[in-house]
């Protein structure tokens, strides 16, 4: 077919109204007034235009077109590079190495004292609960004596009412008079009766002297026997009165044993009284401060109840608790320092005055009794502190220190140039946070104490010493804080 003879396309055909409003109909109606495509093309009606010239059109506006789109987008990427161009740059950063900075410690040969710890509580080295000793009423607390006063030895704290001891004491000395009236009596007595005794042996020994010879001369028949009878009354009357006399006397000696015990029974009494009288003062026993009172004027006392307690902080003791594997370097007399944790900044000093024989079966501890000169200290140790005690132990020379964190399993890590090395340990002892190391570690060795977790075996490392006072915390590693190498110091003794 012809390309005039395709079909008539009218105005009314939806294509030409798709048409009519597009810059291609409009351009063919620069031709002339066209009612359809057919008539456009159709050379009957004069018109030159033929295929070639509408493709040239289409061409041309594409060409436009492509040539727009170019010069916007050769627009944007000169803004895009002007931009780049005009960027501020970032800083740079010069990379560091990731390994590990650590610190160490230089091995160097120190003499130490080891320190033996325990712990106990202060008590006063005199302490004393005064009880009442006898039944009486509270008469009198002398000057008004309260807690926290200070008193000396002889000091009255306390009067009880006296009134009944002093009329025992009366009653006492009164038995006490009679029965030494009674005794002088006997004494006299006594006296007469050997007095008497006298007499009645002369008259036995005349009238036995009579009687002999009265009986001699009636043996012979010289003598009647009346005579001689007589006589031998007379003789009989002198030794019956001597009896009697010798009985009276012997007599006299058990009743002044008699009344010497009846006597000694009221002086006896009469001390009673008196000390009871004594003991309705309380007086102190030594000088010290009254820490507590339990009665007040007119409240009876009964024997053995609680009147005050009072102590001497003058001297302080504290049995001090030790591990038993301790016990070879506990000696009498080490010297002893004592603090309370709630009390950092205080300490005191003491010794040990004595030790016990024995161990503790159940923690296996061992007592030592330190004592404390509270006159000499800045601060007073006080009675019921719980203190814990650092005890001189052994002297120890040449030993090669380290903090106790840096062993770890046995081992410790050893900076050699820039490399850790593993070393294997022993732990002679611990000395607060301390260890005192022997093996396969010498004097001069630096042992690493920081960073230790991330350690190995011939690791690379950084050291403080070479860090300088870079504070800067580089890779997550711990970061210089400007120390060079560590040297444990402690002074000749060990002092911690």
């Amino acid at each position: 077919m012809n390309w005039w003879a395709r079909p008539t396309l009218q105005s009314g055909d939806p294509t030409v109204r798709c048409l009519q409003g597009s810059s291609d109909v409009v351009g063919i109606r620069k031709f002339g007034h066209v009612h359809s495509f057919h008539d456009a093309y159709n050379p009957a009606h004069g018109n030159n235009l033929h295929g070639g010239g509408v493709f040239a059109l289409m061409t041309r506006k594409l060409l436009v077109t492509g040539i727009l789109v170019a010069v916007f987008l050769g627009g944007g990427i000169g803004v895009l590079q002007l931009l780049i161009a005009l960027k501020p740059k970032p800083p740079t950063r010069e990379l560091t190495s990731r390994a590990p900075l650590v610190s160490t410690v230089e091995l160097q040969p120190q003499q130490v004292r080891d320190i033996l710890r325990g712990y106990g509580s202060a008590l006063a080295d005199k302490q004393a609960t005064l009880t009442a000793e006898i039944n009486a009423a509270v008469i009198e607390r002398v000057n008004n004596i309260d807690v926290g006063d200070r008193v000396s030895v002889g000091d009255v704290l306390i009067r009880l009412d006296d009134r009944q001891y002093h009329q025992e004491l009366h009653e006492a000395e009164s038995r006490i008079a009679s029965f030494e009236a009674q005794i002088r009596q006997l004494s006299v007595q006594q006296q007469n009766q050997r007095s008497l005794l006298e007499i009645a042996e002369s008259d036995l020994k005349l009238t036995r002297d009579e009687y002999e010879r009265v009986d001699g001369l009636f043996t012979r028949g010289a003598a009647p026997k009346t005579e001689r009878d007589n006589a031998r009354l007379r003789y009989q009357v002198a030794l019956r009165a001597k009896q009697q006399i010798d009985n009276e006397v012997a007599l006299i000696e058990p009743q002044r044993m008699q009344l010497e015990a009846q006597q000694a029974g009221a002086k006896a009494s009469a001390q009673r009284a008196q000390l009871n009288i004594e003991r309705c003062e309380i007086k102190a026993p030594f000088d010290g401060v009254i820490e507590s009172i339990s009665v007040d004027v007119g409240d009876r006392v009964q024997m053995g109840s609680p009147i005050l307690e009072m102590l001497n902080l003058d001297r302080i003791e504290i049995p001090v608790e030790l591990p038993v594997s301790t016990r070879p370097q506990a000696h009498v007399g080490a010297k002893v320092e004592l603090y309370v944790e709630s009390m950092p900044h205080t300490r005191w000093e003491g010794t040990i005055g004595r030790i016990a024989p024995s161990a503790n079966m159940q923690n296996r501890t061992y007592r030592v009794y330190v004592e404390v000169d509270n006159t000499a200290q800045e601060s007073p140790l006080l009675p019921g502190y719980f203190v814990k005690a650092a005890v001189d132990g052994e002297l120890l020379a040449q030993a090669l220190i380290v903090p106790r964190h840096a062993v770890t399993e046995g081992q410790v890590y050893v900076a050699n140039g820039h490399k850790a090395h593993v070393r294997t340990v022993e732990i002679l002892r611990f000395i607060d946070d301390d260890a005192i190391l022997a093996g396969d570690v010498k004097a001069g060795d630096l042992v690493i104490t920081s960073n230790l977790d991330v350690l190995y075996d011939d690791a690379p490392v950084r050291l403080e010493s070479e860090a300088g006072n870079d504070d800067s915390n580089s890779n997550g590693f711990t970061t210089s804080n400007g120390a060079t190498h560590t040297t444990l110091a402690q002074d000749a003794e060990g002092a911690p």
